[in-house]
Formats: structure tokens, sequence, C-alpha cells
């Protein structure tokens, strides 16, 4: 599919709300935060024909979307741009037509030309207990789709990070190298380096991503559970 990303602040108040519209069609309302809300991250907007025809203005619609946010360690003593990105949401409007392909092949383009080196994200556990086998299926469905696309699912185990309505569903922790030579030095499955890498990711995202530090009992049971301490 061909097609082309752009910033949702470009886009008219029709463009906004089919936008929104596919992110409130793609995830259960448990997993919804308000639309508005999203907006203090970056929103990245895949634009393609619509049933194979261009719009007049040669632009497409919204036919899918990226909320991603940069992991800045701003405090005094941080770190500063880890040059990772954590990928918030992700969503293709129509299934079945290469959408999500086509949109990860764009969003991934995009980050590694701005000098990120690392997408990371978080999915659904599809081994949680109590899960009906729809949503089973579904969570196996989306690990395998990132996988076929480059994405690794990481070692990490008691992952558990708590989100705004104070619910910690169980997740489990994905990324994919973007750097020069990324795709062939790093295969999934494969740990990089020394075993503090894993560590280093698992402490950066509680951090930079959901305000948790690393002393912090959340953290220290994650690492525990992964071997990483």
């Amino acid at each position: 599919m061909s097609g082309r990303l752009v910033e949702l602040s470009s886009l008219g108040a029709a463009d906004v709300e089919a936008v929104r519209a596919i992110y409130e069609g793609a995830f259960p309302d448990e997993l919804l935060a308000p639309f508005e809300d999203l907006l203090v991250d970056r929103m990245l907007v895949y634009l393609a024909g619509e049933d194979g025809v261009e719009r007049e203005d040669g632009r497409g619609v919204p036919v899918g979307l990226a909320l991603v946010r940069d992991l800045v360690d701003a405090a005094p003593t941080g770190r500063g741009d880890t040059g990772w990105t954590f990928l918030r949401y992700f969503a293709a409007g129509r299934r079945g037509q290469g959408i999500g392909s086509a949109l990860w092949a764009e969003l991934t383009d995009r980050l590694r030309a701005e000098g990120r080196t690392r997408l990371v994200w978080d999915v659904e556990d599809p081994d949680e207990p109590g899960l009906a086998a729809h949503l089973v299926e579904e969570h196996r469905r989306r690990i395998v789709f990132y996988e076929r696309l480059g994405g690794r699912l990481r070692p990490v185990r008691d992952y558990l990070p708590p989100h705004d309505d104070g619910h910690a569903p169980r997740l489990l922790l994905m990324d994919q190298p973007l750097g020069p030579g990324a795709a062939g030095s790093e295969q999934v499955g494969q740990q990089v380096g020394p075993q503090v890498g894993l560590r280093e990711l698992v402490e950066t995202v509680y951090a930079l991503r959901y305000g948790v530090p690393a002393d912090d009992p959340v953290v220290r049971r994650t690492l525990a559970a992964s071997g990483l301490v």
C-alpha cells in the first residue's frame, strides 16, 4: 500500500475526527485514554487512498496511527535523551489490507532518519489468567505481527507498569533496534551485549514512560522475576 506519514497537527478537523474513530475502534474501552489526553505526545497519521481512490488534494485519508514518545531523562542528573522512542498506541483502520505493515515501515524509517536508535513498546500478555479465548488469540496474533516486522519479545517477567486509571494489566515488553545495521546485528530472541542492557531497558521504560523509579518495589519485582538482579 502506498501512503505517507504526517503529523496529526497538519490535518483538518474532519481528518482528526477520522483519526479519533480509528483510535477508539481499535482498542477496548478499558485501554482507551481520552483522545485529547493523547496529544501531549506525538501522533503520526498514515494517509493512503480510500478503496484505491485518492482525494482531489492527493493527500489520501487517515487509515492508521502511531502515538510515540521519545524517552528523555530531563532531570538535572539524568542521562538526557536516551535515543529511544516508546510506542504508546499503534492502530490500523482496516485489517487485511497491508495497512499495519506499511505504517510500521513508514514509522521505523521516519524514526531512524531522525536519529532514534530503538523503538520500545508493551503488549498484552496472552497467558494472563482468566482471559477469554478470543482475547488470548488476539494478543498472540499481535505479538506475531510485531515479530514478523522485526520486533523482539524480551525475556521480561512480572512486568506490571501502572496505567492512568490505576489498574496494572499483565504486559510483555518488546523492542526493535533502529540504528544502522540493527536488523542484521540483533536477531529476535538474542541478547546483545551484557545482561545489564536488558535491565537498563526495563528501568528506563518504567522511569521515563510510567514515572516509576528504579528503586520502586514494582520495578524491583520485575527485575527479580527476570533474573536481572
